[in-house]
């Protein structure tokens, strides 16, 4: 349920449709330092700093754990 808000950008699978970074093939401690470095506004961005300070910590752990275990 939390990678939905995920795929329209990012595609269903990890593997976005476009100019979007690909989150498939990605572990699962670089998506989560990612979307903590968002949240935070360590990391520079237009869109996902909003996304990311939506979620908490158990929430962040649970996305980088399903996009990092898509096959």
């Amino acid at each position: 349920m939390l990678s939905n808000s995920c795929a329209a950008c990012h595609g269903t699978d990890g593997n976005s449709p476009g100019a979007i970074p690909t989150l498939h093939g990605k572990s699962a401690a670089f998506i989560d330092r990612a979307l903590r470095e968002f949240r935070s506004g360590e990391r520079e961005s237009t869109v996902m700093g909003r996304h990311a300070t939506g979620y908490s910590d158990e929430e962040i752990a649970l996305i980088a754990e399903y996009f990092a275990g898509l096959k």
